[in-house]
């Protein structure tokens, strides 16, 4: 019996070892320089939380899911909350560096980056973004700066040193007497003089068979892809598409970087709306790299953010354990949109020196505002009554009883009268008139301008679902001079609808996931540092990019493995 036993347990040992050990073997198992190609997706922003909700707003879990290896550290030389500039420069060149800073490190070194050691081995070299091209994720791939808003010198640092560059940004390569950010030089005719193709319209793309391409389809970023001018302006995988077939003519290889920008703008913005859509537009590019590298054996494919935006939850405290995503569903914008056009469909009054603030509320002279809206005032001296038509609106004032009357029915209003000057809550005017009223301040805080507008009539068919009270008094009740501040309120609505919840409107200091997929993908099981993806990405494309990589690779798969 106990014979028998311990041959059975033998050979459940014997076996257990024999499929570790096969599993060891995959790990670490590329041999140097066996990835030809490397196509490098960074969805800018993008946690984990960013993957739930778009799978369960698709319904279905995202083609690159499935191919989910590790998780990599994103903490920067001075924070463990980093920024693009100092994530991407550790994705780039394999070094820490300061939020902020591109591609230099602490101490001054300017170290090359992943795409710098492909382009010196003979290899195709390309960028591809939905933000300028010369925002910090793709610069750090190939300009080097302490600062990373000099995007007017990094943008001269990329001709004749990336072969396809694409994405928004015409502003930084065309000198200020065309509209552009160069106090001289234009970028766009040096690069077509070195035999680069130039576009700007997505018309364009079926017309290029050159090897270099520069393409700036925006004079600054592009929009978010619900925004986007789908007939001028391509698509992210329209651009990763362009870019893969024209690296690919090169027999040595090539590597490419493409980010999905605004994913993270998204995530400032605290907009599900736009992350969403965003993130479903990445999917698109990815599967573009993914149809090649199923096709090239000897192509490699990484999906793996620089860090987490906004520290987005699925779920809220009033939904309790509920999630409405579904609602998003109907949007047809962004809450940039939503911004843009309350702001434009608003009328604007400026909030004079006769104005009396009480409790926090704005009153003006009625005969100053009814001026300022283009409507009439008849004062009847014999009953002391005004008549009002504003906008298609009019309503009666009693000055004695102070009262208002609208089509002979008494209304409620705010107002009241000194030294002969009725003076009236501006809220109340908006009510009479079937609008709402916000509010612009200037620095110092005091008010300057109001905004008149049905914000519901602007807002609903935008965002797919119906306002309540409460979310206009909310939309209404921030400075709408600031048409950030506007936006990020959109947000908070919009998701509070979708009962999402977030934690910031800045980055967040936690471990992204990172997918791969073909030759070499198995290196990246496990957590790994930002630093680690160019030092694994150089060995695997056989680029020398730093010294004793077999060692590095060994040390890896020892860590790994133990």
């Amino acid at each position: 019996m106990f014979s028998k036993f311990y041959s059975r347990s033998a050979k459940v040992f014997i076996a257990a070892v024999l499929i570790w050990t096969s599993l060891v073997s995959v790990v670490g198992a590329e041999e140097k320089g066996s990835a030809k190609n490397v196509i490098l997706l960074i969805p800018d922003g993008m946690g984990i939380s960013y993957l739930t909700a778009t799978r369960i707003y698709k319904g279905e879990e995202l083609s690159f899911e499935r191919y989910v290896k590790g998780l990599m550290k994103t903490a920067s030389a001075d924070t463990n909350v980093t920024d693009s500039a100092a994530a991407g420069t550790a994705m780039a060149t394999g070094y820490k560096t300061n939020n902020g800073v591109i591609s230099v490190t602490p101490d001054g070194v300017k170290p090359d980056s992943i795409l710098d050691a492909a382009r010196e081995s003979g290899k195709s070299t390309g960028l591809v973004a939905t933000s300028r091209i010369t925002h910090a994720t793709p610069a750090v791939f190939t300009a080097h700066d302490p600062s990373r808003g000099n995007e007017v010198a990094l943008a001269t640092e990329y001709i004749n040193n990336v072969d396809i560059i694409l994405g928004g940004g015409r502003d930084m390569f065309l000198p200020e007497s065309e509209g552009g950010k160069q106090p001289e030089r234009n970028l766009v005719e040096e690069a077509k003089a070195a035999g680069y193709e130039y576009i700007t319209n997505r018309s364009e793309i079926g017309q290029v068979d050159g090897d270099q391409i520069l393409g700036l389809f925006a004079m600054s970023d592009l929009k978010y892809e619900i925004d986007r001018d789908k007939e001028n302006v391509p698509s992210l995988a329209e651009m990763t598409k362009l870019a893969v077939d024209t690296l690919s003519k090169n027999d040595k290889g090539f590597f490419l970087m493409v980010e999905g920008s605004q994913i993270d703008w998204a995530g400032h913005a605290n907009d599900p709306i736009a992350l969403i859509t965003d993130m479903l537009a990445f999917e698109e590019a990815v599967d573009v790299a993914l149809e090649f590298a199923r096709e090239n054996s000897d192509t490699l494919v990484v999906v793996v953010g620089d860090h987490e935006t906004g520290g987005m939850n699925i779920g809220n405290t009033p939904g309790g354990y509920q999630e409405n995503i579904a609602v998003l569903k109907n949007a047809t914008g962004s809450v940039n949109t939503v911004g843009a056009e309350l702001l434009s469909k608003a009328i604007t009054t400026d909030v004079g020196s006769s104005v009396r603030v009480v409790n926090h509320d704005i009153y003006m002279p009625l005969r100053e505002v009814v001026d300022q809206l283009d409507g009439k005032l008849d004062y009847n001296g014999t009953d002391l009554t005004v008549d009002v038509e504003i906008a298609n609106s009019a309503f009666t004032v009693n000055l004695p009883e102070k009262s208002v009357k609208v089509a002979s029915q008494e209304q409620e209003s705010d107002f009241f009268v000194e030294n002969g000057t009725a003076y009236f809550n501006l809220k109340s005017i908006a009510e009479l008139i079937g609008l709402q009223v916000a509010y612009g301040q200037d620095e110092d805080g005091n008010v300057t301008t109001a905004y008149w507008v049905d914000v519901k009539q602007v807002v609903e068919p935008i965002v797919g679902f119906k306002l309540t009270e409460e979310d206009v008094a909310q939309l209404t009740s921030v400075n709408w001079n600031n048409a950030t501040t506007l936006i990020n309120e959109v947000g908070t609505v919009v998701s509070g609808h979708a009962l999402i919840s977030w934690g910031s409107r800045h980055h967040t200091g936690e471990e992204l996931p990172l997918y791969a997929y073909g030759k070499g993908a198995n290196e990246f099981v496990g957590l790994i540092d930002n630093t680690n993806l160019p030092r694994i990405l150089s060995y695997l494309m056989g680029v020398e990019l730093f010294e004793n990589e077999e060692a590095f690779m060994q040390e890896l798969e020892k860590r790994r493995n133990q």
